[in-house]
């Protein structure tokens, strides 16, 4: 009776131990937590079979996966965003009745402040002309409309690959000077290749929206799922047309200097319910 009793003893421990492992595999397919400005905040939102509808931040929906744990939140979080306690808006159903309630988290400050990099462009890029601005006020809504775009099926997983191969010549949020004026932080990550290098898809996904911007140059939107975009710029050739699917590693144009550059490179950001985030919490390893 007790061998029977230490038996069923260690039976449990070890359903238990395997649980745990499970879970611990499902969180690690999620972006790194990194809850600062420019990152990702992973909140747990409620029980896995809570009747969630749609869950928003800033006005923009925000990706939700469930898990054996429960239902999460993976949040873009904006690089202006402020430190302290912020509110996710979630809508669900309550005996059939949609009612709206709100779950908070925490935005940390920054860990460090970044360094400045201080760059000397064409000075049509800080003062347009009129036809420029045109163009430009032409850009604003189209980038905004790919930069917000949903689709209801969940990524289906979040690792990424650099597009190309080469050095990190611009890291995520650097801080920049254009002709010496204070310009954005940058809101990607920068690949020095040549012109000409073959530019590949990070993941399998669908093709967005491919344009020829004042600011960004050749540029091709891919989504992934649920507001998980990604974004190549300054390309010199694009290879992809709108409603393509890509695969993982396909090559969907060439690098190039199209735009407001200083030299040929690839600009890759990573976007979440509609803002940029750090492209690196996505990648494995290098």
């Amino acid at each position: 009776m007790h061998g029977m009793t230490y038996v069923l003893r260690y039976v449990c421990v070890l359903l238990w131990a395997l649980l745990c492992a499970s879970a611990h595999a499902q969180l690690a397919t999620l972006p790194r937590h990194s809850p600062y400005p420019g990152g990702v905040a992973i909140v747990k939102l409620s029980e896995a079979d809570a009747p969630v509808l749609e869950v928003t931040f800033g006005g923009n929906r925000v990706l939700t996966l469930t898990l054996d744990e429960g239902l999460f939140g993976v949040v873009g979080i904006p690089l202006d965003a402020a430190p302290g306690m912020q509110q996710l808006q979630v809508n669900a159903l309550k005996d059939g009745v949609r009612v709206v309630y709100t779950t908070a988290f925490e935005i940390k400050a920054k860990p460090k402040p970044y360094p400045t990099q201080h760059l000397r462009i064409d000075p049509r890029f800080l003062q347009l002309s009129p036809e420029n601005q045109a163009r430009d006020d032409r850009d604003q809504p189209l980038i905004a409309a790919a930069k917000t775009y949903w689709s209801d099926a969940p990524p289906v997983n979040f690792f990424l690959d650099l597009p190309a191969a080469g050095r990190l010549s611009a890291r995520f949020c650097l801080r920049r000077t254009l002709n010496g004026k204070e310009g954005s932080p940058h809101a990607g990550l920068d690949v020095a290749v040549g012109a000409g290098t073959p530019l590949r898809a990070a993941a399998a996904g669908r093709v967005i929206a491919v344009d020829d911007y004042f600011y960004s140059g050749k540029s091709v939107w891919l989504d992934y799922g649920q507001g998980f975009i990604t974004l190549y710029i300054h390309m010199s050739r694009i290879d992809v047309k709108a409603g393509d699917s890509v695969a993982r590693g396909e090559v969907i144009g060439l690098s190039g200097a199209s735009g407001r550059v200083t030299g040929p490179h690839l600009h890759w950001a990573v976007l979440l319910n509609g803002v940029y985030v750090d492209p690196e919490l996505f990648l494995k390893a290098r």
